[in-house]
């Protein structure tokens, strides 16, 4: 049997205010490609590209692309068919790009191109969500665009809206690590009543504007209460850069997922400002960081 590959999008979490129930996708994608062996009895795995020396050193029997396969094969109810599978890293792992989820929906797209009845992106979203815990990654990577995503481990409700094509986006990465699980520990147990209606008003304002595109209207809609006041903390400079952004002509800027990731929301016509404005910003105080401008990515996961 011949070799498959898929390419999943990057995604950036929460929005602002859409704390794990916002995602949107990105033009930035990991490669996964998978060869199968009739010989062999466990998979086996090559990485390239960002991050491949530390993905080598993980344990390849907790690696999240064999375990999703695992997942597919299980609910289709097919021996698993075991392999090489290679992974291809262009977004960078760990800051806030969902690259655990790019290996879930990676693995699980390429098990459900080697089975006899495919499941749906439905019944892949309903796995993925169980792997991750939360949707707002998983969704977009698979769907593509901003998906407003909430559920159980037995069903998820899930809206896509297309992106404007004016929009794009300015990213910025700086070397600076935040684990996922640290950045929820920073998060509070409870919020004033006032600040969680205001995030309500946030939210809405931002879905709805993208939909009518009434895009002046994010220089409010992406702010937040829940998470961005807290885990800006973790990030050096990280209020420096984002008046950077608005002060270079973005609409605004927020964390992306967990962080240490940074994005702004901006036109065509300013977005390479922005970003050179954010990435000047961390260079400036001796932060190394990388730059990307980027645009939302409308198809999600896919078989190449």
């Amino acid at each position: 049997m011949k070799q498959v590959q898929v390419q999943v999008p990057a995604t950036s979490a929460n929005c602002g205010p859409g704390f794990d129930c916002l995602g949107l996708a990105l033009e930035l994608y990991n490669v996964f490609t998978f060869v199968p062996d009739e010989l062999a009895t466990e998979y086996s795995y090559t990485f390239t590209g960002l991050g491949a020396d530390l993905l080598e050193q993980e344990d390849p029997n907790n690696n999240l692309i064999g375990h999703a396969m695992d997942q597919v094969f299980a609910k289709a109810q097919e021996p698993i068919q075991y392999g090489h599978i290679t992974s291809d890293t262009n977004i960078p792992p760990s800051r806030g790009l969902g690259s655990s989820s790019t290996a879930i929906v990676g693995g699980l797209l390429l098990a459900n191109s080697l089975i006899t009845n495919p499941l749906s992106k439905e019944e892949l979203l309903i796995i993925a969500n169980r792997m991750e815990g939360h949707p707002d990654n998983v969704c977009p990577a698979i769907y593509g665009n901003l998906c407003c995503a909430y559920g159980t481990k037995d069903k998820i409700l899930n809206t896509v809206i297309p992106i404007p094509e004016e929009l794009y986006f300015a990213v910025v990465v700086p070397e600076v690590l935040v684990s996922t699980e640290y950045a929820r520990s920073v998060l509070p147990q409870h919020v004033p009543f006032k600040e969680a209606v205001h995030n309500v008003g946030f939210a809405s304002l931002f879905v709805s504007s993208l939909i009518t595109g009434q895009l002046d209207n994010l220089s409010v809609a992406l702010d937040d209460n829940l998470h961005v006041p807290y885990r800006k903390t973790l990030i050096p400079h990280c209020d420096d850069v984002f008046s950077a952004a608005k002060g270079a002509g973005a609409y605004g800027a927020t964390i992306s997922g967990s962080g240490s990731t940074l994005i702004a929301y901006a036109t065509k016509d300013k977005v390479e400002v922005v970003a050179k404005a954010m990435g000047d910003t961390f260079t400036n105080n001796n932060v190394e960081n990388k730059i990307y401008v980027l645009k939302a990515d409308s198809e999600g996961a896919k078989v190449v």
